[in-house]
């Protein structure tokens, strides 16, 4: 969980690279420059490695700043991913994976499962469902912290990409819990508008919300 574990992990990944047999187009460079907010930007560089179970991983390294433009934080973290399920037919998809994220700065980890499935539900509509399951590792109490759930389910009109949205979820072993309502629209390839309206039970607030994502893949 430190510098020098993410030292080696990049070696190993340079290797997995530079040996690989993979062919051009399965895309092993993964490249993708990501804005977070208007003052937060990240890079998610990594490569998929070829074997069966679809390995990927790599780094995440960012820059948050103040308004006026001083750095505040630069986060860099290790991320991997492993497919451990994909079935695809004509009008169902469904996958799963496992995922492993962690903080380079301040020690802390993240194992995630994930499951996602799609589904032609009328000739307007597709129904996605997906479930997440995280145990975090706290860095600075070094201890498990506990559970994090959320479930999802959205109705996405197929021609425009519009989505209606409501969430789930839950907190450190449920001590929080909350639910949200929102809309989607995706602007070409790259860009998504969200708005959200998100109610917290555990303390009784609700809170609105706009947000545009840009997320660009190479």
């Amino acid at each position: 969980m430190n510098r020098n574990f993410l030292a080696a992990a990049s070696g190993a990944l340079l290797i997995a690279f530079t040996s690989g047999t993979g062919r051009a187009d399965e895309r092993p460079l993964i490249w993708q420059p990501i804005k977070n907010s208007d003052t937060s930007y990240a890079i998610k560089l990594g490569l998929r490695l070829p074997v069966r179970l679809e390995t990927e991983a790599g780094f995440n390294v960012g820059v948050d700043s103040s308004k006026t433009g001083e750095v505040l934080n630069t986060p860099l973290k290790f991320w991997s991913r492993i497919k451990t399920e994909d079935r695809k037919q004509p009008a169902y998809r469904a996958n799963r994976d496992i995922g492993i994220v962690m903080d380079g700065n301040a020690g802390s980890a993240a194992i995630s499962m994930n499951y996602y499935e799609k589904q032609i539900a009328t000739p307007t509509f597709n129904v996605e469902r997906q479930a997440t399951y995280v145990v975090r590792y706290d860095g600075a109490q070094k201890d498990w912290t506990g559970l994090d759930t959320s479930q999802s389910l959205k109705l996405r009109q197929r021609e425009t990409g519009t989505a209606f949205v409501a969430i789930a979820n839950g907190t450190a072993n449920f001590s929080a819990i909350g639910a949200s309502f929102g809309i989607e629209q995706p602007l070409g390839e790259n860009i998504t508008l969200s708005g959200n309206v998100n109610r917290n039970f555990t303390d009784a607030t609700t809170i609105s919300s706009v947000n545009a994502r840009y997320s660009y893949q190479w």
